[in-house]
């Protein structure tokens, strides 16, 4: 679908499950050499063992919210490939509960992760891309959340960290398009990955109760957001830069006012 991805090098941070697993096996199916990173070593190999072409791919375990980590990742790909042209912020943490009883630690913890840990990213991804030197020197996708433009119960310190990377989105976008760099971010509705089907499990009734709530009466599906990555990181998508993009099923388009 996407013949211009073929050869190019993407870093995928939490590229482990969910999102960041469905997304490299997308952009492996296009061609692309991966640079796979996760807390967890055993799970980026579990993504690995699963890609069409997993030769093409090399993994590197490190916790993104070390500014070494992005640093090891973007010298990795440029190493082992030659270059670097794509990176995928998706690496996340989150915690639930009022902001009343958020620990110091615990906002720290998330915020080091979820934005400084992007922020090394985008840091990174910058010095390796402006060395291609073209119309297309590079494509940066961060994962945001609809909880970063408004209030939700429970996810305070996640959504103001997230809030706070879409910011980062567009500052990068507007400070590297003259390098042939852009940047955007997406915002996923309720995804069924392996921490949302945990949490829906919980409520009344489980998943399937729980997601006939929401306007598309089901859960989005990590293929759906990986689409849209790879979307944004082709040249189909080449005067798109600091876009907000929600891939949600209409769940941001519908007020929170009480069904009848």
């Amino acid at each position: 679908m996407y013949d211009d991805l073929e050869g190019r090098v993407a870093v995928i941070t939490g590229a482990g499950s969910g999102i960041g697993r469905a997304t490299a096996l997308l952009l492996n199916r296009e061609g692309c050499r991966l640079v796979l990173n996760d807390l967890r070593g055993e799970d980026a190999e579990a993504t690995r063992n699963l890609l069409e072409n997993p030769d093409s791919a090399v993994i590197h375990a490190g916790d993104i919210g070390d500014p070494a980590t992005a640093e090891q990742l973007s010298e990795l790909a440029t190493e082992t490939f030659g270059a670097l042209h794509i990176w995928v912020n998706n690496a996340a943490r989150s915690l639930f509960g009022p902001l009343a009883e958020c620990s110091n630690e615990e906002w720290d913890s998330v915020f080091q992760v979820t934005l400084t840990g992007a922020f090394y990213g985008v840091r990174s991804a910058l010095k390796a891309m402006r060395r291609n030197q073209g119309p297309q020197s590079g494509a940066i996708v961060n994962i945001a959340s609809g909880a970063a433009l408004a209030g939700e119960e429970g996810l305070g310190a996640y959504g103001a960290a997230k809030a706070g990377l879409v910011n980062l989105t567009r500052t990068t976008a507007v400070e590297n398009a003259r390098y042939g760099i852009r940047c955007n971010v997406i915002l996923p509705g309720p995804i069924a990955t392996p921490p949302m089907l945990q949490a829906a499990s919980q409520s009344p009734g489980g998943v399937d109760a729980w997601a006939s709530q929401i306007v598309p009466g089901r859960l989005g599906e990590p293929d759906e957001i990986a689409n849209a990555i790879c979307f944004l990181v082709s040249q189909q998508a080449s005067y798109i830069n600091g876009s907000l993009l929600s891939v949600d099923g209409g769940v941001s388009a519908r007020t929170n006012s009480p069904r009848f």
